[in-house]
């Protein structure tokens, strides 16, 4: 076992690693752990895990250089799980999950590293018998074939609250993170953690995938629309008594590198599904709930789920 783990995990180490679907955030998170000597093990498709048996992950980032890691892969996971981060897509989140059955991940800490929010519900039932913690990461990382990461944002950081599970293993899992060169952040506040990075990401998204156009462009020639969609989801926290600063992430909009691409304009341009339920539709569902209008999320979905894949 690398000197770093523990046989469970504790403020000495997290324990054994699982990742579930190394993609951009899953494969950059397994190769950063296996390179600082942790115990990690990633769940793929079949083609997928069997190219990183062979070849390994090879991991080219802005944060933390190039470099190549070993890590065992597999189709379907074998061993029990100290940790387990989930990363897919949301539209390939529900398959995923039959890679992992919930018996090998009792009293696990579960990371979802997914966008939107709705996926906690879903992983609390999957898993009756694990942590699921609030958790968001702050990066721009693309799998550009089975096992080669390129992370190219000046930043690739974590929030991750403590939702209720045993504080010391949060706090382990935070310092691997950390010695295997990310920012973390925990917090105590899920929703918090949750719908600060959603706010950001859900106008971002929308605005660039409907534009097709990266956050520079966007933020230029649709800035109306974006700071629309930021105030709208405000406006729909503060009904689940959530507070956000909205002229915090305007700045943050303008700070950003121009060339940014969010995820799901990727995916458009790429003719893959696209995030629009699990981000926009999910606003929506939670504005009926409060009855808060929110007319610009609603144009840009309605017309994103006319032009493509929209699961």
């Amino acid at each position: 076992m690398p000197a770093h783990t523990t046989d469970s995990g504790t403020a000495d180490g997290p324990g054994r690693i699982t990742v579930l679907a190394p993609g951009g955030v899953g494969g950059l998170l397994a190769g950063a752990l296996a390179r600082d000597g942790r115990d990690v093990t990633v769940v793929a498709t079949e083609p997928t895990a069997a190219h990183i048996a062979e070849h390994g992950l090879h991991v080219e980032s802005a944060v933390l250089g190039d470099f190549r890691a070993e890590v065992p892969a597999v189709p379907a996971a074998a061993e029990p799980a100290d940790v387990l981060v989930v990363a897919p897509k949301a539209t390939a989140l529900e398959a995923a999950l039959k890679r992992v059955a919930p018996s090998l991940v009792d009293d696990a800490l579960v990371v979802p590293l997914l966008n939107g929010y709705e996926h906690l519900d879903l992983l609390r039932s999957y898993y009756p018998g694990a942590h699921v913690l609030g958790a968001a990461i702050r990066v721009e990382s693309t799998r550009t074939e089975p096992g080669r990461i390129v992370q190219s944002s000046p930043f690739a950081a974590l929030d991750i609250a403590y939702s209720g599970a045993p504080r010391a293993r949060v706090e382990g899992l935070a310092a691997a993170l950390r010695s295997a060169g990310l920012q973390v952040r925990l917090s105590d506040d899920e929703d918090a953690v949750l719908w600060r990075k959603y706010q950001f990401l859900l106008a971002t998204a929308l605005v660039c995938t409907h534009h097709r156009a990266d956050l520079g462009t966007a933020r230029t020639e649709r800035r109306d629309d974006m700071i629309g969609v930021a105030e709208e989801t405000a406006a729909v926290a503060a009904a689940d008594g959530v507070s956000l600063d909205t002229a915090h992430v305007v700045q943050m909009f303008d700070a950003a590198p121009g060339p940014t691409k969010p995820s799901m304009l990727r995916d458009r341009e790429a003719g893959r599904p696209m995030e629009v339920d699990a981000l926009g539709g999910a606003l929506m569902r939670a504005a009926q709930r409060a009855g808060v209008a929110v007319p610009v999320v609603e144009r840009l979905v309605t017309e994103l789920r006319r032009v493509g894949p929209a699961s």
